[in-house]
């Protein structure tokens, strides 16, 4: 299956879940539904290209990258990432991470055995977080595994893992930048402090690349 045809089905996918129609896209990309049947319709005469992806995961709040990534239902009747190469990486809750990320070199995990293939390229470094609270909800929810890769640059408008000084675990957050100034934010609206500026007590371990979700 090639990127578009994988973006298609995800598309499809996620409008089924959310009980959206064409015509809602339409509204929500400010689009006339001509141009949007021209790749989303029943028969769609060319593919989402990069662009109206990314304008498609914003409107739909689904993280950056989200229609690229390829999905199976496997045996477990799970909705889970293909992996499209054998390496393999450590799933770890946020005290777990904090340790992997503060120490100096990869090291291996041996307090726990879960690991899971990396659906694409990743950094030395990376990791898989686990989502144990409720702060960035609806888009992640508790069980919920990041792909978190130190490697590549937190940019405005992307999600990245941030610890605290004083606190022991890591935890994600959507990054902006206005200016000079940087925040972090929890998605769920009913969160306490959900946009904090960010200062010199919070280090940033790197940027979230994929979400892996078990139905």
């Amino acid at each position: 299956m090639n990127i578009k045809d994988t973006r298609l089905q995800n598309f499809r996918r996620v409008l089924e879940e959310k009980n959206l129609k064409l015509k809602d896209i339409s509204y929500l990309l400010d689009k006339a539904p001509s141009q949007i049947s021209a790749f989303a319709g029943k028969n769609p005469t060319k593919g989402i290209g990069d662009h109206i992806a990314r304008e498609i995961e914003r409107a739909l709040e689904l993280h950056n990258g989200y229609l690229d990534l390829p999905y199976v239902l496997d045996e477990f009747n799970s909705l889970t990432v293909m992996s499209a190469g054998s390496r393999r990486l450590p799933v770890l809750n946020a005290a777990q991470a904090a340790s992997w990320c503060q120490a100096q070199a990869a090291q291996a995990v041996d307090e726990h055995r879960v690991w899971m293939s990396a659906p694409g390229p990743v950094g030395p470094r990376a990791f898989i977080l686990m989502i144990d609270g409720v702060s960035m909800e609806p888009m992640f929810g508790v069980g919920d595994r990041v792909v978190i890769d130190p490697s590549v640059p937190v940019v405005s408008g992307s999600f990245a893992a941030v610890k605290r000084e004083g606190h022991d675990g890591v935890l994600l957050r959507k990054f902006t930048r206005e200016g000079d100034e940087e925040y972090l934010h929890a998605i769920n609206p009913n969160w306490p402090d959900r946009i904090l500026k960010r200062s010199g007590e919070w280090e940033i371990f790197g940027s979230a690349k994929w979400k892996i979700t078990e139905l």
